[in-house]
């Protein structure tokens, strides 16, 4: 199969699509690739290289276009040893945070061994991880996070959670999260922090999937 190659594209109307082999991105805006039917569309990325106690998407980006949203991350590491990532989340653009509990339930496979489980219980206003993340060198978390009906008014949120990471006791694990949060509130703010300290490194992209 032979490839083209082309340096500019235009629509009918002259508008560019291609620019001396650039997208144009002002272009093919977030509508134009929605209302094209493309199913999943970067909304935006956040690199997070310094201490930063929280991680916020705002009601700018969770919106009624999109119903499920996903977030993959990768070269994650908190500033402390020990603690535990969590999300908590809002219906009026972080002014307030929704409460109560969120049923949750895991499975892991520790890597280079025969060792594997799962369990179940209850986490308290935050989405929050039962496995702890570590601070040594060259082994951050990488995985993907996906917050199923946050604008469907008729259906309870879920959010499920992959990774991969080296916990704070030295274990490498693959690891599947789970938490339901039984409330129909339409949410438009999602927070990521840790229990305690700060977020020390990681990228985050957030990402919409089409109706």
């Amino acid at each position: 199969m032979g490839t083209l190659k082309v340096d500019n594209i235009q629509k009918r109307d002259g508008t560019s699509l291609i620019t001396d082999g650039v997208l144009q991105t002002t272009t093919l805006s977030e509508s134009v690739l929605r209302n094209a039917n493309v199913g999943i569309i970067k909304l935006k990325t956040t690199d997070i290289t310094t201490n930063t106690p929280t991680l916020v998407f705002d009601n700018t980006l969770i919106t009624d276009n999109y119903d499920k949203y996903i977030v993959e991350y990768t070269g994650l590491k908190p500033s402390s040893d020990g603690v535990y990532a969590r999300w908590r989340f809002s219906s009026d653009n972080g002014s307030s945070f929704l409460t109560g509990t969120f049923n949750y339930g895991y499975r892991y496979s520790k890597l280079g061994a025969t060792s594997h489980s799962g369990s179940g219980t209850t986490k308290s206003d935050y989405a929050e991880s039962s496995f702890a993340n570590g601070t040594d060198a060259n082994y951050p978390d990488h995985g993907q996070y996906t917050f199923s009906a946050f604008r469907d008014s008729n259906s309870f949120k879920v959010i499920t959670r992959t990774h991969t990471m080296r916990d704070s006791s030295n274990n490498l694990y693959y690891n599947d999260e789970g938490w339901g949060y039984y409330d129909t509130t339409n949410i438009n703010y999602m927070e990521f922090s840790y229990t305690s300290g700060n977020i020390a490194d990681g990228t985050f992209t957030l990402y919409g999937v089409t109706k």
